[in-house]
């Protein structure tokens, strides 16, 4: 069987015999058509192949509107001979193949390619309709999902690359809250999804270690505040106590002698931590690891893990003197001592990268950090995944890279995404006003509501192990599915009422459907009374003798919805969307809810009870490969 997904199977067999159909059309009225003409026309039949707007006219729908024009043919009338001839096709080729089989020349009548995919096609008001022949579809895509194989297909098309992902750029002596969470979530679920595409991923973060916030927070720290940083979770701590300052220094802001003192001390502070050396150095160096150490947790929480570690304090001095280097070469320009370069032939400016005091800004730092980046000559783009604020900027970093000399700038992209709100919408989450809870106290709260609703009932039959560890793996699917189901360009808002519900588009509900496969498959393969063992075999025995038995039509629209999902992966990783993933993954959840719903598999017997069960385990595979590339984990049970 070719490792190949079964959609795409029929699909392309569909634009063969219609394309086939067509030349023997065109050869009866004497057209001539080349081979370029021929090829063309293919071509334009794999644009125009759709889906029936019911799942009873078909399930690939071809229009023949442009191709009537070819041939001076109604399109109705068009759509008549083309099944016709597809049809007959089919018939020649089934026959040929139990003649084979009768003959003993073919192993099994049920070998792709002959007999076809397709059932019938039927033409419809201009359309030609193609019906799937459901049995020959499953005995195609279901082996392949269930020995794993499916999944080793890349995705892309073309060579394999190496692509540089950089995603969360959270500062040090901040606090992080749940609007930190979107960009690595973001960039963590496109990494695994071109990591699945075939391509070759480092992960890149860049935590923002430089600023006045961090001079500020210092300055109070050591002048204003007198409490002891705690144990434990020092990171939050520091966050809160930078609202603390910003707070302070705003309050006595309105006092001009104050606020003259104040922006005085704090210059020096940061001139200090330029210096390399001092108390306010030391202070910095110790607190940082702080920050630092919260964002290991929250990393190792959400399951994230990252190859390269960049800081913007290490690209600081080395940004200033490729600045240097570059104005010297003739690149960039230098006026009154300041040092730029003029973009407006592209339409971006005139960006700035050396102030006349010889500091440098953020595009000087991110223009060290991308030749890092493009050090590796293996590395053909990268993509950084920051907020949709800085889309100027990164315009004007791939092309100053560009004119450079690295030509992966030219193919590189700034994934951007909008912020995460409040649950009414009406505020994003900021760490200068702290106005939502730590993520510490986000991730225990999320917990204790999760034990206490859906895993409380456990308790004593579970271990206490388990129970804890599920629900970490349902909190984190809560928020993960969250911030993926919407598109990167709309804003999120956060919910945990809302996103913790196990009936509705959630990452809960989908990881509930995959345990209840996981439930259905455990019971059915450990039933509590054995089953007849000669009957057991009898079934076997028919199962590969008739094949998938689909006979519902739920049953039928199961095995289509498994067949899209790849779809739904390309998509995703040509567009950099995840969202095309997780809309999939909710359909096929549905879907498979009225499959459980409608079809017994206790009840059932025989081949179809085989062809059920695989289509429970089929369902299982895909919805555990799919959440996974979303980085969410699947728990056996629920």
């Amino acid at each position: 069987m070719p490792n190949f997904f079964a959609h795409e199977m029929l699909k392309q067999e569909v634009i063969s015999r219609a394309a086939r159909a067509a030349a023997h059309l065109a050869k009866e009225r004497s057209l001539s058509l080349s081979a370029e003409e021929l090829n063309q026309l293919a071509q334009v039949l794999e644009r125009a192949a759709g889906v029936p707007p019911d799942f009873a006219l078909g399930q690939v729908a071809l229009p023949c509107f442009a191709l009537a024009k070819t041939f001076r043919l109604a399109p109705q009338e068009l759509a008549n001979l083309i099944a016709a001839d597809i049809n007959q096709q089919c018939l020649t080729e089934q026959e040929s193949a139990e003649s084979k089989a009768a003959a003993g020349t073919m192993s099994s009548a049920h070998t792709f390619g002959n007999p076809s995919l397709i059932a019938k096609a039927t033409p419809a008001g201009g359309f030609l309709n193609i019906h799937a022949n459901f049995g020959r579809l499953a005995g195609a895509l279901l082996p392949n999902i269930l020995n794993g194989s499916l999944y080793k297909n890349p995705l892309h098309f073309g060579t394999p690359e190496r692509i540089v992902v950089e995603y969360s750029q959270p500062n040090t002596h901040k606090a992080l809250h749940v609007g930190h969470l979107r960009c690595l979530i973001l960039g963590d679920a496109v990494c695994r999804i071109l990591d699945a595409a075939g391509h070759n991923v480092l992960r890149t973060t860049y935590p923002g270690d430089m600023g006045a916030h961090i001079a500020k927070t210092l300055w109070f720290m050591k002048n204003h505040h007198k409490e002891q940083p705690p144990a434990s979770h020092r990171g939050d701590w520091l966050g809160n106590l930078y609202a603390t300052a910003h707070s302070f220094i705003e309050e006595r802001s309105q006092d001009p002698t104050q606020a003259a003192s104040i922006k005085t001390q704090i210059g020096a502070v940061l001139a200090e931590l330029q210096s390399g050396s001092g108390a306010y150095f030391d202070l910095w160096r110790e607190t940082r690891e702080w920050s630092f150490a919260e964002m290991r947790s929250i990393y190792e929480w959400m399951g994230v893990t990252f190859d390269e570690w960049y800081t913007e304090s290490e690209c600081d001095g080395p940004s200033r003197e490729l600045v240097l280097q570059k104005e010297r070469e003739g690149l960039f320009v230098k006026d009154q001592g300041a040092i730029g370069i003029d973009l407006s032939e592209w339409k971006l400016g005139f960006a700035l990268l050396l102030k006349s005091d010889g500091n440098g800004l953020y595009l000087t730092k991110d223009l060290e950090l991308i030749r890092r980046k493009f050090s590796d000559p293996n590395v053909t783009r990268s993509i950084v995944v920051v907020d949709a604020r800085q889309k100027l900027h990164f315009r004007q970093v791939f092309k100053i890279a560009e004119l450079m000399g690295y030509p992966q700038a030219k193919v590189s992209a700034h994934l951007d995404y909008e912020t995460v709100n409040t649950a009414d919408g009406k505020a994003a989450f900021s760490s200068r006003t702290n106005n939502g809870m730590t993520l510490a106290d986000l991730r225990s709260q999320m917990e204790a509501k999760v034990q206490s609703e859906y895993l409380e009932r456990y308790r004593g039959i579970w271990t206490d192990a388990e129970i804890k560890r599920t629900a970490s793996i349902v909190t984190v699917g809560a928020i993960k599915y969250g911030m993926l189901k919407v598109d990167n360009n709309t804003a999120v808002n956060f919910d945990i009422n809302e996103w913790l519900r196990l009936d509705g588009d959630t990452g809960p509900y989908l990881q509930y459907v995959y345990a209840r496969c996981r439930n259905i498959l455990e019971k059915q393969a450990n039933p509590a009374t054995p089953p007849d063992p000669e009957a057991s075999q009898a079934a076997v025995k028919e199962f590969l003798a008739t094949g998938h038995q689909l006979v519902e039509t739920i049953e039928q629209e199961l095995l289509l919805a498994l067949t899209r999902y790849f779809d739904a992966l390309r998509q995703s990783a040509e567009l950099l969307r995840p969202t095309f993933v997780a809309t999939y993954l909710f359909e096929l959840a549905r879907t498979f809810n009225r499959f459980y719903e409608q079809c017994s598999i206790k009840e059932s017997s025989g081949a179809l009870r085989l062809s059920r069960l695989e289509l429970v385990a089929a369902t299982a595979s895909v919805m555990a490969h799919g959440l996974d590339v979303l980085g969410i984990e699947a728990p056996e049970r629920m």
